[in-house]
């Protein structure tokens, strides 16, 4: 059972010239898992989403482009982390809350260890503690 202090900010490689910039996100090197699935989410006006739980998938989170406030909740703790920097990302193990507020025109990427299955997912909070408890 992970616990908030396992959230990990990742620094990525990042290549900073005055007509591009390239950052790279390379599975077992600074990406600690094989990449099984890649998503993003563009927030087309300021909002909110996430409100769950993995019981096994590990998360790691990327803004791309805006700003996207992470909060991670262990059921006893929780811990926000402010994304705004395509070369850090935001190490999110199973078994914790997340929730994510999103500034107007941010783009989200997510890469995850598992495929998506919508049996591993904690959506409802009650659920999620009750969960944490079990274990």
């Amino acid at each position: 059972m992970h616990n908030i202090s396992d959230i990990q900010l990742i620094n990525f490689p990042l290549f900073n010239n005055e007509d591009s910039l390239l950052v790279v996100y390379e599975g077992h090197k600074k990406v600690p898992f094989f990449m099984n699935r890649v998503f993003m989410v563009k927030a087309h006006e300021k909002t909110r989403r996430g409100f769950h739980a993995h019981k096994e998938c590990a998360q790691l989170l990327v803004v791309l482009s805006g700003l996207c406030r992470v909060i991670c909740d262990d059921g006893s703790n929780k811990k926000e982390v402010t994304l705004d920097d395509p070369s850090k990302g935001l190490l999110i193990p199973p078994t914790l809350w997340a929730e994510q507020d999103y500034e107007a025109n941010t783009i989200l990427m997510v890469l995850t260890d598992k495929p998506y299955d919508a049996s591993d997912y904690l959506r409802d909070y009650d659920e999620f503690l009750a969960f944490r408890k079990k274990i």
